[in-house]
């Protein structure tokens, strides 16, 4: 119905733009017109039952619209030869063939199971695909997974590893706050260095002019005092005579007793 629809419009669109000369566009208030008189001389009674009659919806034939879409065993294939579950349609095609009654409830309870098993039988397919699939992508990952079992001694570790986590990063945080601390105090202490050392610097030329302002004072020279030879008070000590030498000019010291 609708394929007639759409010529019929398109004939009253090429009236309108043939009898404007191309003069006038096509606005919304043009549109409605235009599509109801299409809607009413393609829409009558006769062509709708024609079409219902035709898409097997009254009277209710699905047979219809299947015999469009099924295919005929080819003459190569045997008699032998197993079908699959894709191939439904070959399979409807030959119960259609062989069955001469196509309104019995029966034959259509047979095409309906067909069906419904070929449906079942792709759907487990697509299952059995996905399953494969996913086992091939587990087998490639590493094997160190595993399954963490919540348990009691497990929950408690993991909350004293929490816990732990816990105080590296705040002892972490205390370490940086102490050494941001240390830095600021050595840039304080450079910068008080600094200024000591401007200061001082401004303070040296200063001491220069002042020694110089100052008058210079002769040097006085030092007096030398006379002494007195001290007096030699005792006798004076007689050199001791020189030790007698053998004849092979060998020293030999006598001993107490011989000297005494």
């Amino acid at each position: 119905m609708f394929k007639p629809l759409s010529n019929a419009y398109s004939t009253q669109l090429a009236g309108y733009l043939q009898d404007s000369q191309g003069l006038l566009n096509l606005t919304k208030g043009d549109f409605f017109p235009l599509f109801w008189r299409s809607w009413s001389s393609v829409f009558k009674p006769p062509l709708i039952k024609r079409s219902f009659e035709a898409t097997g919806i009254q009277p209710a034939n699905p047979d219809v619209v299947l015999k469009k879409f099924a295919k005929e065993a080819s003459d190569s294939d045997s008699s032998q030869s197993v079908l699959s579950g894709e191939d439904w349609l070959k399979l409807k095609s030959i119960v259609r063939r062989e069955v001469k009654d196509q309104s019995s409830k029966d034959v259509k309870k047979l095409q309906r199971s067909l069906h419904h098993i070929a449906a079942q039988n792709s759907i487990l397919h697509e299952e059995v695909r996905g399953l494969r699939q996913s086992l091939a992508i587990k087998e490639r990952r590493p094997k160190q997974s595993f399954t963490l079992q919540l348990d009691e001694d497990e929950a408690a570790r993991l909350c004293k590893l929490q816990l732990q986590k816990a105080k590296r990063v705040e002892r972490e945080r205390g370490w940086e706050e102490t050494r941001k601390r240390k830095a600021a105090e050595k840039a304080e202490r450079d910068y008080r260095r600094s200024l000591r050392d401007a200061a001082k610097a401004i303070q040296l030329p200063q001491l220069g002019k002042r020694k110089a302002s100052k008058p210079h004072k002769p040097a006085t020279k030092r007096q030398k005092r006379g002494g007195v030879a001290p007096a030699v008070v005792g006798a004076a000590r007689v050199a001791p005579a020189a030790p007698p030498r053998s004849r092979r000019e060998r020293v030999i010291t006598p001993s107490k007793k011989i000297s005494e």
